[in-house]
């Protein structure tokens, strides 16, 4: 019962995404790959979801850059440049996800451009980053990717919110993928996260990957998004 119920899930979000991007010939349109992984887990295309614990996993790599104004990017996304992770996932499916945990577009109020100085609402989420480094397990808050030059500190410790991007109407897209872009911190309307911190200060190149963690390019990481109690 609970499988047929995310199938019903997936299906009808997906749909949504489909009719809003371009509507599908008769018969034509097809849910994403999904697998049964147990009692309360599936995968979305490679994103991994669990409905017990409101957890959505994505792996991806380290990006070689330095100025940021994106946590995670989609796989070969535009937003590379500026995002410290790139995610084996498109949009669709990491918000397809998302949705699975329970996460509502509806109760959002995303932002309205980029640096916009109102912080975005909605359900909040907390984001972890892990990896392997010299044969330990690393573990850390997505905010402590970021390192603010005019501050010297991190971004501020604390949740962040669940948009669900937007849709371009002239350009019959969903921004997310269009911008190939996840989750930001620049109170921008097109990441499906993004932060409800006030706009970081400095100039554009200020915010950059925090080289204390001494991520390499290239290094495997998986992502992990938690939905948090509606009450907090």
């Amino acid at each position: 019962m609970l499988f047929r119920n995310l199938i019903t899930t997936i299906l009808i979000a997906a749909g949504v995404v489909a009719h809003a991007q371009q509507p599908p010939a008769p018969g034509t349109a097809k849910a994403p790959p999904l697998e049964r992984l147990g009692p309360d887990s599936v995968r979305v295309g490679n994103v991994t979801v669990n409905t017990a614990r409101k957890e959505v996993s994505v792996a991806g790599t380290v990006n070689d850059v330095t100025t940021l104004e994106f946590i995670a990017n989609t796989k070969g996304g535009f937003k590379a440049y500026e995002s410290a992770l790139e995610l084996e996932t498109d949009a669709i499916n990491f918000n397809l996800g998302l949705i699975l945990i329970g996460l509502d577009h509806s109760r959002a109020i995303p932002s309205r451009f980029p640096l916009d100085p109102n912080p975005p609402r909605g359900d909040l989420v907390e984001i972890f980053v892990e990896w392997e480094q010299d044969g330990l397990h690393q573990k850390i808050r997505a905010e402590q990717l970021v390192y603010n030059d005019d501050t010297k500190q991190t971004l501020s410790e604390g949740p962040w919110v669940y948009t669900g991007s937007a849709f371009a109407k002239e350009r019959n897209a969903y921004l997310a993928d269009l911008d190939g872009c996840l989750i930001g911190f620049i109170h921008s309307n097109a990441p499906v996260i993004e932060s409800m911190r006030p706009l970081a200060t400095g100039p554009y190149g200020t915010n950059r990957l925090n080289t204390k963690l001494n991520l390499k390019p290239g290094t495997k990481v998986v992502l992990t998004v938690r939905a948090l109690p509606r009450d907090k």
